[in-house]
């Protein structure tokens, strides 16, 4: 039986060479080391795409490679905060040159379409590997490079670019709900971004239910640009 997907770093050569062969996908998430309250974890973005990735390898065929949890643009730089602690940032330079020498190995190593999709919505971080992707797809053309975050391709109405807010929240319920304290935050009053590093909307009426529908609307407009990518690039 033919296996269609698999994580990347969590198999041999042989069974790598299999899968590719007929699903030349590569999934590569991409997040942070972050604060994002005492809520959420500091992984947050990191296992939010790393968990959207693996659904999207489920689907439609690809290996999913190791998180890079490498961000520039954190809330620790955000004007009129004073957060510290918990995260790890790195420079605008940094991020560039690791998403190029990642997309060329990629390319090489003779995948036809590469997802780069990204937990982390600061900028010009998130603009940095878009204009990578699209560098690529220049030099590249018979591969395409999708970078991508996952609210890029969601109505507004239910997911917009948010820091541990109600969206991000939700969605770590649902794939990691033992790491979400929601009893943490306050019962009453304003909840903000510089008491507790909430960018958004109120995050205390998070559910997994409220996370589903976003993971669900996620994967079918996500399915259907793999689709034609595939029908154009496989």
């Amino acid at each position: 039986m033919q296996v269609k997907w698999g994580l990347y770093d969590r198999l041999r050569p042989i069974q790598i060479e299999a899968i590719q062969e007929y699903f030349p996908i590569a999934y590569l998430p991409w997040g942070a080391i972050e604060y994002h309250g005492n809520h959420n974890p500091t992984g947050l973005d990191t296992h939010k795409a790393q968990h959207l990735c693996k659904d999207l390898a489920k689907q439609n065929g690809g290996l999913v490679f190791p998180a890079i949890s490498l961000a520039a643009n954190l809330i620790s730089s955000y004007p009129g905060v004073d957060f510290p602690k918990h995260s790890i940032e790195f420079s605008e330079k940094v991020i560039q040159q690791i998403c190029e020498e990642y997309l060329e190995q990629l390319a090489k190593q003779e995948f036809k379409i590469i997802v780069l999709l990204s937990g982390h919505a600061g900028e010009p971080h998130l603009q940095i590997l878009r204009n990578t992707a699209t560098k690529f797809n220049k030099k590249y053309p018979k591969k395409y490079f999708w970078s991508l975050a996952e609210f890029d391709i969601i109505n507004d109405k239910l997911l917009i670019a948010n820091h541990s807010a109600l969206g991000e929240t939700s969605l770590q319920l649902v794939y990691e709900p033992e790491t979400v304290a929601l009893d943490v935050l306050p019962k009453e009053g304003k909840i903000t971004l510089e008491e507790h590093a909430v960018s958004g909307a109120d995050p205390r009426p998070a559910t997994a239910v409220h996370g589903k529908n976003i993971v669900n609307v996620f994967l079918e407009n996500a399915n259907k640009k793999i689709k034609e990518l595939k029908k154009k690039y496989l």
